[in-house]
């Protein structure tokens, strides 16, 4: 009897590359507060606007009128994963307001994966295994480490109601990628792509009408949106529906918690932030995780 592997690199690699990608956000959104004045719920809602046409055209081109080709119920679930996508960009920027990036960073990218192994097992997606805990464990302690944790100068109602939003952001993010790994299987990943960009961007048109829009002035502020709607959106999470043909809905979780190591390292390398030591065993930790999860192990088919 043949023998399949749990994870295939080619679609967990194509994972690391686009969760690498989503660490450059933070430092183009920091760009654009520096030279602008705007916010970041107009930023998200930019750049789905910038990627969801830019989609539309290639998956026309790739797939053809088969794009089109979906049934009630997969819409209907594409449309959903495109408005918890929203919802996650959303709160997530919410609870920054009250709790700072730290605070938040950590509950979302720690909480996520956790939920998604939680419904994973509990829809029989998949089963959990022992390199796959020991990943998930890594991952958690190293993000921790990596980000820290400090609620000084924060009240108790702040803390509570960014906690709040950072559960809500974890939790839509985590129904994305469950929602994304029933889909995988049975459809193109540009189409899935594009049909919950188009759900999710319908949502932060109308999220944005109703708190009033400030939209960005300048020609580099402009630039910088092309940018992150092109490159860490529409090809980032194409990348990342991709991967979810071969690689579980527990392992994306974990890859995703990548984006903050970049994020990081980056803010290091152009902004002089300080990593400190625990930062350092944090972000090996996180490389650990990735190692164990490529290191296949064979299962019977």
């Amino acid at each position: 009897m043949r023998n399949r592997r749990l994870f295939q690199p080619d679609g967990l690699w194509l994972m690391t590359l686009a969760a690498s990608t989503w660490g450059t956000i933070g430092v183009a959104t920091q760009a654009i507060y520096q030279i602008d004045t705007t916010t970041s719920l107009f930023i998200n809602l930019a750049r789905m606007l910038v990627a969801t046409p830019v989609l539309l055209l290639i998956c026309w081109r790739m797939v053809g009128p088969r794009m089109f080709n979906v049934q009630r119920r997969d819409l209907l679930l594409m449309l959903i994963a495109g408005g918890l996508l929203a919802i996650s960009q959303a709160a997530y920027f919410a609870a920054i307001r009250y709790t700072g990036v730290t605070i938040t960073t950590l509950l979302t990218i720690c909480i996520a994966p956790v939920v998604v192994m939680g419904l994973s097992v509990l829809l029989r997606l998949e089963k959990m295994t022992g390199r796959l805990l020991a990943s998930l464990g890594c991952a958690l302690v190293g993000s921790v480490l990596l980000v820290g944790f400090s609620s000084a100068d924060l009240t108790q109602d702040q803390l509570v109601t960014g906690t709040l939003f950072s559960l809500i952001a974890a939790g839509s993010y985590a129904g994305t990628i469950i929602c994304g790994r029933f889909l995988a299987a049975h459809y193109h990943a540009l189409q899935i792509t594009t049909i919950s960009f188009f759900g999710g961007t319908l949502l932060l048109a109308a999220i944005n009408l109703a708190s009033g829009i400030v939209a960005v002035h300048t020609v580099e502020s402009w630039l910088l949106i092309v940018y992150l709607g092109l490159v860490p959106t529409a090809f980032a999470y194409w990348l990342f529906q991709a991967g979810l043909r071969s690689v579980s809905a527990v392992a994306a979780s974990i890859v995703s918690m990548l984006e903050p190591l970049v994020a990081t390292l980056l803010a290091w390398a152009l902004f002089g932030e300080t990593l400190a030591a625990s930062g350092v065993i944090g972000a090996g930790l996180l490389i650990l995780s990735i190692t164990l999860l490529s290191r296949t192990s064979d299962q019977p088919a």
